[in-house]
């Protein structure tokens, strides 16, 4: 009943942007579930090409976060720029259907990825904007929950289609292109953003504050450690094209690989809302320990599993550490980011976060090809249990939580 009242309270904003975030999920993961296997089936591409794709164009989608988040705080129109990201994004789906070299792909994916970009700073924004203090962990966790849930029925819609129509994959990218125009549709029409007094000068309590570039000197060092844990524990966080092969490697076929991103986004969905809504009544912390010890789990499953049933309950946990981390990670960083530079303090860990998944899959690719993909995953379980030292360190318990 308690969970029911606290979702029924949000914003409507928040939920019409949830509902956006599983549209555009829903045509993004019809196209990405399956990339990996179209670059490696019909473009020729290896293993360790894809995992350094994916690392580059990831990076692209989040250094541009950056740029994004403190436009829509110098501007103060975080729609503004939200609605730019979604254009773009319905706009390269298309292209996606004529994909006939890895080159090719590189350039569609980096529009895509770049779209993406856009969007991060300034929803995270938006919705630290919208949410009251004392459910941001809730706003976090139910659009993280929402848009998880698109993926989860876009894998199992894609399993559907490449089995009847026998592993056609650009028929399946084509149809992509639908639920990407009706969440752009939905964004415009029913998200409303708050009214500040003016462009370029904000209210902090009894003071007027203009906005300059190098106003994220003012983030304080509660924001600065977050953003040093979080560049130790997003090392072990490769691309998720690694689970897909680990899966081809124990037996799944390749009209099921879909199979192992429906059990990650599920556990993303599981998990994303009732841990951000712990984290607005119990310490934060805690819940970010809960999320850390999922992802050595779901590494030790990946490293020793040799059936498909350990492989997926491994991606399971996988997605349930992304869903907590990143519904706590970003409510701290809210909490701790005043609200004229919030878009700047979601641009730097982004930006942070994409070097991290740069360098972790570059990483996991030399590793995988020379050592094996069991040694990959135990990198990783490494660097998750050395960041749990580190949130002891740089995280402290609050001695009570205010809003």
């Amino acid at each position: 009943m308690d969970k029911e009242k606290t979702i029924l309270k949000l914003p409507s904003s928040i939920w019409i942007l949830g509902l956006t975030g599983f549209l555009l999920n829903l045509s993004v993961i019809m196209v990405f579930s399956q990339m990996p296997m179209f670059m490696k089936v019909e473009l020729g591409a290896t293993e360790s090409q894809i995992g350094i794709i994916d690392g580059f164009v990831e990076f692209i989608s989040y250094a541009v976060r950056i740029l994004a988040g403190s436009a829509s705080d110098l501007i103060q129109g975080r729609k503004l720029v939200l609605g730019i990201g979604y254009g773009l994004a319905t706009f390269v789906k298309p292209f996606f259907v004529f994909s006939s070299s890895v080159m090719f792909v590189i350039v569609i994916r980096s529009l895509d990825r770049l779209a993406n970009g856009i969007q991060a700073s300034p929803r995270d924004a938006l919705i630290g904007d919208l949410a009251p203090p004392n459910q941001r962990g809730a706003s976090y966790g139910l659009y993280k929950s929402l848009k998880t849930a698109g993926s989860v029925v876009a894998s199992v819609l894609v399993i559907w289609i490449m089995t009847a129509t026998n592993n056609n994959f650009r028929f399946l990218f084509m149809l992509a292109f639908i639920p990407s125009v009706i969440a752009l549709i939905l964004f415009i029409v029913g998200v409303r953003e708050p009214r500040h007094r003016n462009k370029l000068i904000v209210k902090t309590g009894e003071h007027e504050k203009k906005i300059k570039w190098k106003s994220f000197l003012e983030l304080k060092s509660g924001y600065w450690k977050l953003i040093l844990l979080l560049s130790i524990f997003e090392l072990a966080h490769f691309g998720e094209s690694y689970l897909i092969f680990r899966a081809e490697e124990v037996g799944v076929p390749i009209s099921h690989v879909s199979s192992v991103l429906l059990f990650f986004n599920l556990g993303q969905v599981f998990i994303s809302f009732p841990l951000g809504a712990l984290s607005d009544k119990f310490q934060r912390r805690d819940l970010l320990l809960i999320g850390i010890l999922f992802m050595v789990m779901a590494n030790i499953c990946m490293m020793y599993g040799s059936s498909p049933t350990v492989i997926l309950i491994g991606t399971f946990l996988w997605g349930a550490q992304l869903g907590a981390t990143q519904s706590i990670f970003v409510s701290m960083i809210s909490d701790e980011s005043p609200q004229y530079i919030r878009g700047t303090a979601f641009g730097i860990f982004y930006l942070v976060m994409g070097l991290d998944i740069l360098i972790a899959s570059k990483l996991a690719g030399f590793i995988w090809e020379n050592y094996g993909s069991t040694n990959a995953f135990f990198s990783s379980a490494c660097v998750s249990v050395f960041s749990i030292f580190c949130l002891f360190i740089l995280v402290p318990r609050k001695k009570k939580i205010t809003y």
